[in-house]
């Protein structure tokens, strides 16, 4: 309590990253879900797994991959399959997470479509980022470990990187209060 009282910018800042946090794991959670269960689906249901989905080539100094980089690799965790059960997982994730974010982390009442706008550019760049990012690591972890254990591991790092990004992002699209 005297804390709040002596630094009350800092612990609203603070109570602020503790809800952003806790919506962001409720989110990674369904992340997880859903990346657990909809490649099995694809896979299953059409043959989208076998179409390799490679996009984006770059090539920076020793570093040569996709942003997007999901290859055939002969199971539900590659290809297009795998890109589309990403993709749908991403955007349904936002879709839980800008209202959580705008209304009760940052307590918003700025123009929606503009935030929304700003959000679904924020959300675009950082998606390139951590996908350029995740080509770096996704083949080891593919190489090392069961495909449950896969997906908990892209799941939290993808979400780790992404929070750290995303609160300083939010802090500037969800201004507090009344829209000007």
């Amino acid at each position: 309590m005297n804390f709040a009282k002596r630094h009350p910018k800092l612990a609203k800042l603070g109570g602020q990253f503790l809800k952003f946090y806790a919506f962001s794991m409720l989110v990674t959670l369904l992340q997880y879900l859903l990346l657990t269960f909809l490649p099995g689906l694809f896979y299953t249901y059409t043959d989208w797994c076998s179409i390799p989905c490679q996009l984006l080539h770059l090539r920076l100094g020793p570093v040569d991959t996709y942003v997007f980089n999901y290859p055939v690799t002969g199971d539900a965790t590659g290809g297009m399959g795998y890109f589309a059960a990403f993709a749908i997982t991403l955007f349904l994730a936002q879709c839980v997470n800008f209202p959580m974010q705008r209304n009760v982390t940052f307590k918003s009442k700025g123009n929606v479509w503009v935030q929304i706008a700003w959000y679904a550019v924020a959300f675009c760049l950082i998606t390139v980022a951590c996908s350029f990012l995740m080509g770096l690591y996704v083949p080891l972890c593919r190489q090392f470990f069961p495909p449950a254990v896969y997906n908990i591991l892209i799941t939290v790092i993808n979400g780790g990187v992404q929070m750290v990004i995303y609160f300083p992002i939010y802090k500037i699209i969800f201004p507090e209060g009344e829209a000007k």
